[in-house]
């Protein structure tokens, strides 16, 4: 393949991503209100639509991974050379292209990104109130429970039931 057939792909794949990523956003927002609203249902339908753009990311990735290196390769560009220094040595439009896209895919990764990593703040943070709350109830559960052996030893209780809406 050309260079310049090579810089069209990689700027398609690019926009392919980004699209992808978009909709992996979308699903996040989505099941970052489903656990603040704790609409258990509606986030196993989401986790399941999660899934399969997953699985297309991963595939769009690799293509495009694939064909960033043949570019470089094609340009001898260096292993250590960025993005920018590949984008560089890309004729007109095919460069513009290429930059607008990469500029675009980072974008909605950062977006992506922020959004997980609400969720994950918001989970971490439930999770800790809840072991709080439950060591303050239940205080002979609180820290390590050791046997005559010196060997971490289960604590024996009831089981406890908790409503889904706690």
């Amino acid at each position: 393949m050309s260079i310049d057939t090579l810089s069209v792909k990689l700027a398609n794949l690019m926009n392919e991503e980004t699209i992808l990523l978009d909709s992996i956003s979308s699903e996040e927002e989505k099941l970052q209100k489903a656990l603040r609203d704790n609409l258990w249902e509606d986030m196993e339908v989401i986790i399941n639509t999660l899934s399969p753009l997953s699985a297309k990311m991963e595939k769009v990735e690799d293509a495009r991974n694939s064909t960033y290196l043949k570019l470089k390769s094609k340009l001898n560009k260096n292993d250590d050379d960025g993005f920018y220094a590949v984008a560089m040595h890309m004729k007109g439009q095919n460069r513009e292209d290429c930059l607008g896209g990469y500029r675009k895919m980072k974008i909605a990764l950062l977006r992506m990104q922020g959004i997980t990593a609400g969720i994950d703040q918001y989970v971490r943070t439930v999770g800790e109130t809840s072991k709080a709350v439950l060591e303050e109830v239940f205080p002979h559960r609180k820290g390590r429970i050791y046997s005559s052996r010196g060997c971490e030893k289960p604590v024996q209780s009831d089981p406890m039931i908790l409503n889904r809406h706690l």
